[in-house]
């Protein structure tokens, strides 16, 4: 029993310890709500601040080809989450590629040339037109914290530049662009589009969702159209390179053996013309085998024809088709900056800031150290 008591006595102190911290945060009010309308208020400067971006999303449903006939076992095997293809393999590319995609230098490359128009403020003003790299190199406007924080690196390059050659070298276009040897022109916009254009790949589904996040609505909408043509062109490409090497093969081979054929039947025409009133053995045997040579070519030429046709029913039947289920819209609203989210994020951030103040400094003033200086006091006091 007295070994119980100190134990009690113990949790008693927790305890009153625990409501003598609520009784000091309660008594310390004001100041928790004064953290927190400064909080609230640097949450409204910081939503205010932050430029309106608008979202499009495009959902995209490609058709996919598996190369391997597991037939109705293969989707049994899918719904229990077991997959049957993982050795197989699919014809073409996967929608697991296609976020990566996505953010390759050619891939954001294409964009660079493509025209846009920037939505009006007013109804009486006219549409501005310009090409998707202009918009994105100098008509974005960013918070005014990233200008501050910017300003010592411009600052730094510019002094680097002084004494230098000032003649700005003209972009080379898009098309003549060594990748290996990109111009920071190219490198800035290459960075700044890939992180707003986003697709996410369903597994289950194999659904597409490309998203195109833009400081203009219209801008937004014009990109997401464009990505999507793009992906799909990239679909075409992976699932028929092959099909379409094949064909061009094949077109290649029909056109020498047309060649052969009419090489073949001019010669068989040029010796009956010369040979006409003649008779011999020898030249009877020469016709037939001229005759002969020239068959053999048309069947050939015949052949590889069909290998052409045959080549291009194949080709249409591996190109791939991307049936769109939600085409691109203008958004109206914009998605961020969500200015209710941060007011009330840093209203509740500043009171925290409080509480933890005022609790740290209750804890610090209850500290082992702190509790043996008050008996010492308390007995300076009694002798004196």
């Amino acid at each position: 029993m007295a070994q119980e008591r100190p134990v009690m006595d113990t949790d008693k102190e927790k305890e009153i310890d625990l409501l003598e911290l609520l009784r000091t945060v309660w008594g310390a009010r004001r100041r928790v709500i004064k953290y927190a309308i400064v909080g609230a208020v640097i949450g409204l400067v910081i939503g205010f601040s932050i430029p309106k971006t608008y979202v499009t999303t495009i959902k995209l449903a490609p058709e996919s080809k598996s190369t391997n006939a597991g037939g109705s076992m293969a989707g049994l095997a899918a719904m229990a989450g077991i997959n049957l293809n993982a050795g197989s393999g699919t014809e073409g590319i996967t929608a697991d590629f296609f976020p990566d995609i996505v953010k390759s230098t050619p891939f954001l490359l294409e964009f660079a040339e493509i025209p846009v128009t920037l939505q009006p403020k007013n109804a009486d003003e006219p549409p501005v037109q310009m090409t998707l790299f202009e918009y994105v190199t100098e008509h974005q406007k960013r918070a005014w914290w990233k200008h501050v924080l910017g300003f010592p690196g411009k600052a730094v390059g510019w002094v680097m530049s002084l004494g230098r050659d000032r003649q700005e070298k003209a972009l080379p276009p898009v098309d003549s662009v060594d990748v290996f040897h990109l111009p920071e022109a190219y490198k800035g916009f290459v960075g700044a589009l890939g992180s707003m254009l986003a697709v996410q790949a369903d597994k289950k589904s194999s659904m597409l969702e490309a998203e195109v996040t833009m400081q203009d609505p219209l801008v937004s909408a014009m990109v997401a159209d464009s990505m999507v043509a793009k992906l799909q062109k990239y679909m075409t490409v992976y699932r028929t390179q092959k099909t379409r090497h094949d064909l061009e093969q094949n077109i290649r081979q029909n056109a020498e053996a047309q060649a052969r054929y009419y090489e073949a039947e001019d010669r068989l025409a040029e010796a009956i013309d010369q040979n006409r009133n003649i008779t011999s053995e020898a030249l009877r045997v020469r016709i037939e085998r001229l005759r002969n040579e020239r068959n053999l070519a048309y069947n050939v030429w015949n052949q590889t024809a069909s290998q052409v046709e045959m080549a291009k029913i194949k080709l249409q039947e591996e190109t791939p088709i991307a049936t769109v289920v939600e085409p691109a819209i203008v958004p109206n609203r914009p998605a961020a900056p969500r200015k209710m989210m941060i007011f009330v994020a840093f209203a509740f951030l500043g009171g925290f800031v409080a509480v933890g103040i005022v609790a740290v400094k209750f804890l610090l003033g209850n500290t082992p150290g702190s509790e043996e200086k008050k008996p010492e006091s308390e007995e300076a006091v009694a002798e004196a």
